[in-house]
């Protein structure tokens, strides 16, 4: 962990170093520190030299409850464009609901017993309805139950989930940042 670690920071160094190509556009956004930025400059040169569709990437270090949560992914778009999307359903589905953001929001504090997890959805909520969302986010591989009553966040699930969360509130109604222009029109009206 600590070799894949280190040769990580190595390769951010060196996409740190790199300094964006004259006429590169502006492709900042609000939190989007410059090494990200230069990240992306990197992949975006990239699949122009290799004529691909490209890369997206995401990444993170997290620290909760005194342990430390390091990941990184990176995909190829054209293999994302030709993946089964439907794959990614169970995970999706599993989180597409208020109460289950509310479970995730809860664990991502830590492990949760059952009375806290029933507080987080409110007095409303029943033993039944808690359990169902529970399976449901587990299903989704989100969750685990390491001992009876006793539910947490899977490891390797904290930072996608983080960023499936970032990239939700990025691109949401009402979201911040800098609005996407009109698509053009075919027409211009009269």
């Amino acid at each position: 962990m600590e070799e894949r670690l280190a040769a990580l920071e190595r390769r951010m160094d060196q996409l740190e170093q790199q300094a964006a190509p004259a006429g590169t556009p502006d492709l900042g956004r609000r939190g989007v520190g410059s090494a990200a930025l230069d990240l992306v400059h990197h992949y975006r040169n990239q699949a122009a030299e290799g004529g691909t569709g490209g890369t997206v990437a995401y990444g993170g270090a997290a620290f909760i409850c005194g342990f430390e949560f390091l990941w990184t992914g990176e995909h190829q778009v054209d293999d994302l464009m030709a993946a089964d999307w439907t794959a990614a359903a169970a995970t999706l589905e599993s989180m597409g609901s208020p109460a289950r953001l509310a479970l995730l929001a809860a664990l991502a504090g830590g492990p949760r017993g059952r009375a806290e997890l029933q507080d987080a959805l409110g007095a409303e909520s029943s033993t039944g309805h808690l359990y169902h969302h529970l399976r449901e986010l587990q299903r989704g591989g989100l969750i685990r139950q390491p001992r009876r009553g006793t539910y947490e966040i899977v490891g390797r699930a904290l930072i996608p989930l983080l960023a499936i969360l970032s990239a939700a509130l990025d691109v949401g109604p009402g979201s911040p940042g800098v609005d996407d222009p009109a698509p053009p029109s075919e027409t211009e009206p009269e």
